[in-house]
């Protein structure tokens, strides 16, 4: 029994051994497979995104261009305004009063020294009366004074009275002085108060408005009409604070008017406030017309455009265009679909534009955007 328990036990664990060494081989079969499959399948993704990478490489590179002379997207150069005169006065009484008489109408011309609105002048009437009366009693005791100054002379010459009596006879005579000329200054105060209750133009022009009528009481500095000197005409327009830098004092422009089909007037920035207008939020600017003709009127609606055909050889582009700015400015023109660096003279510099004034055309192509990897010859994408 022995002898079979030995033999046969031996015979199952050769068995049993040999079962486990089958298994152990098909494990390592399946790891073998499966390490085939990753290596094949990141074979296949190196290959793939290697492929991509060499199409990408050899597609011509994409940039944005403009046209040479065109207004940018959203870029304003004409600006709408209205006809003024060079000055408009806004005039006023210096003294207060209810009014009483009106001499002149809306649109109505007048001279300098014309009279334009007196206010009540009773008051002023009786200061001034009050102030000669003044003058007159003044002048009477400077006169006696003087006169007994003259007598005290000759009796101290003839020792007559004492030194102290001559010192107060000849202060006597200066009060006297000083009152007659104090009441002749009032007197001209008083003069001048009365002149102030009759309203006078100051120049040559044209009555813008009137804002005050017969009756109505007005305080002294209360502007009550407007003059207009239209010797000389501006047409006023509004800028934004982008535009604020790009049309300076003496920025050519050229001018033509709503009413007048066909007339073109040129004109010359003349002015540009420093500060934006706190109702509008823009800066006042005044474009002055040069030899406008008698048609053009105060108060005319008129269309202001910058770029006068005088200044037409220059033209703006965007600052991003320029390939370099240094000491030979230059551009990329864009022709049959490749790229060529051309020199160019350059003029004033606006916030995010450069004045073109040499070297390109207008209805050239230009790269504005993506120049900075270019070279010349090369296929570009538009």
């Amino acid at each position: 029994g022995r002898y079979y328990a030995e033999r046969f036990g031996k015979a199952g664990a050769w068995t049993r051994s040999c079962s486990t060494c089958e298994r152990g081989g098909e494990v390592e079969m399946r790891n073998w497979k499966k390490w085939v499959c990753l290596t094949v399948a990141g074979m296949a993704f190196f290959m793939a995104g290697c492929g991509k990478e060499a199409a990408v490489s050899t597609e011509a590179p994409l940039v944005k261009t403009v046209v040479a002379g065109e207004a940018a997207k959203g870029e304003k150069t004409s600006f709408s305004g209205t006809v003024h005169g060079y000055f408009e006065s806004p005039l006023a009484f210096q003294t207060g009063g209810r009014i009483m008489a009106r001499y002149v109408d809306q649109g109505q011309r007048v001279s300098a020294g014309d009279a334009l609105m007196k206010v009540d002048s009773k008051d002023a009437e009786e200061q001034v009366a009050s102030a000669q009366s003044a003058v007159i009693a003044s002048r009477a005791k400077a006169d006696l004074a003087y006169s007994t100054l003259a007598r005290y002379e000759k009796l101290h010459a003839a020792n007559a009275i004492s030194d102290l009596n001559m010192d107060q006879v000849r202060n006597q005579a200066q009060l006297a002085q000083a009152e007659l000329d104090s009441s002749e200054a009032a007197l001209s105060r008083a003069e001048n108060n009365l002149g102030f209750t009759l309203l006078t133009a100051d120049r040559d022009g044209v009555i813008g408005s009137t804002l005050y009528e017969v009756g109505q009481v007005v305080a002294a500095g209360t502007p009550v009409v407007t003059i207009i000197d239209d010797s000389r005409l501006d047409v006023h327009i509004s800028l934004t604070e982008k535009q604020y830098r790009s049309y300076g004092v003496g920025t050519p422009a050229t001018v033509t008017f709503w009413a007048l089909p066909g007339v073109t007037v040129e004109g010359t920035v003349r002015d540009v406030a420093a500060a934006p207008n706190s109702q509008t939020g823009t800066y006042d600017a005044k474009v002055t017309l040069v030899d406008p003709p008698d048609t053009v009127a105060v108060g005319m609606t008129a269309e202001v455009k910058f770029g006068s055909q005088k200044d037409s050889q220059g033209f703006m582009i965007p600052l991003s265009a320029m390939a370099s700015q240094k000491e030979n400015p230059s551009v990329w023109v864009v022709k049959d679909g490749k790229v060529h660096l051309v020199p160019v003279t350059v003029g004033r510099y606006g916030d995010d534009t450069v004045e073109i004034t040499g070297g390109l055309s207008r209805g050239d192509r230009i790269v504005s955007a993506g120049a900075s990897k270019l070279s010349e010859g090369e296929e570009v994408r538009t």
